[in-house]
């Protein structure tokens, strides 16, 4: 990048298998993704801060993820988490934030919930966990869903995270119309763009171009609303899953994280638009 910016990774995950089991249910079976591993990764980007997403293979069992900010610190590093809204109450929300979480995940792409009825009654339930707190919500979507739950989304009275460009893809039959959805969700005061997963948004394209046009309209629409994370360890394509077992370790995949840097610089077109995804949006939205 052309121009030094502090930088917060909204967006990774740890994997810890030797001292934090994964769920039986569960869709894939990563590697190990350690806390040193992760600060490697935080070195190359010249990242100060963190926040620590937690990923499908442990289900509601936030502990490996707590872990790690507990073992960066909490000057350092923040946890969305996951909960079953059915077995949490305020004690255990009131905990958790105390640990370092500011924000609860509904991962409807990786569970397959496809259905609006179903991703509105979980995100409703979720919201009702977090009635008389700060906390956000953060929702990993097909943009479809997203667009179903649209007036839900904007009913909800706390910032709303869509994950890894709301599920946007370049490579989707109704393209234009796709884009005009984006924006319009984008238009909603508490949503929060995040702009992680840009090599899921282009389907693993060799290169990024073809985002050019359209990423800026989007950071337009959301414009103070926007983040950026890396999606480290790249963990991998939903689509090779189905033949592989449980019991075979899935590989992360390659991808030069710097280069999602020098995307998002390209988009943004302004020193102070990339201070403000980098640093100053998610810093305040993170408590950092």
């Amino acid at each position: 990048m052309s121009t030094h910016i502090e930088r917060i990774d909204s967006h990774v995950h740890v994997f810890l298998p030797e001292s934090h089991a994964y769920v039986s249910e569960r869709s894939y079976t990563p590697g190990r993704a350690d806390v040193e591993m992760l600060e490697a990764h935080l070195e190359r980007l010249s990242a100060t801060r963190v926040v620590i997403v937690q990923p499908s293979p442990y289900g509601s069992d936030n502990r490996a993820t707590l872990a790690a900010v507990a073992a960066l610190g909490r000057d350092r590093a923040r946890a969305i988490a996951v909960i079953d809204p059915a077995r949490t109450g305020p004690e255990e929300i009131a905990g958790m934030r105390r640990a370092g979480v500011r924000g609860l995940r509904a991962n409807f792409k990786t569970s397959g919930v496809n259905a609006a009825e179903t991703a509105r009654d979980q995100v409703q339930a979720l919201d009702r966990c977090l009635r008389g707190t700060d906390l956000l919500l953060e929702v990993f979507a097909p943009l479809h869903l997203l667009a179903s739950l649209r007036n839900d989304l904007a009913r909800l009275g706390r910032p709303i995270i869509l994950d890894h460009f709301g599920g946007f893809k370049t490579d989707s039959k109704t393209l234009a119309a796709d884009i005009d959805t984006m924006q319009e969700i984008l238009l909603l005061p508490n949503v929060i763009l995040k702009t992680s997963g840009a090599c899921r948004a282009t389907n693993y394209a060799a290169d990024r171009t073809d985002m050019d046009a359209i990423v800026p309209r989007f950071l337009s629409a959301a414009r103070g609303r926007t983040i950026w994370g890396s999606d480290w360890p790249h963990t991998g394509k939903s689509s090779d899953r189905a033949t592989r077992p449980l019991n075979e370790t899935e590989p992360f995949q390659a991808i030069d994280d710097t280069e999602s840097l020098v995307d998002l610089e390209r988009w943004a077109g302004t020193p102070d638009q990339l201070a403000e995804i980098l640093w100053h949006t998610p810093a305040a939205l993170f408590g950092f």
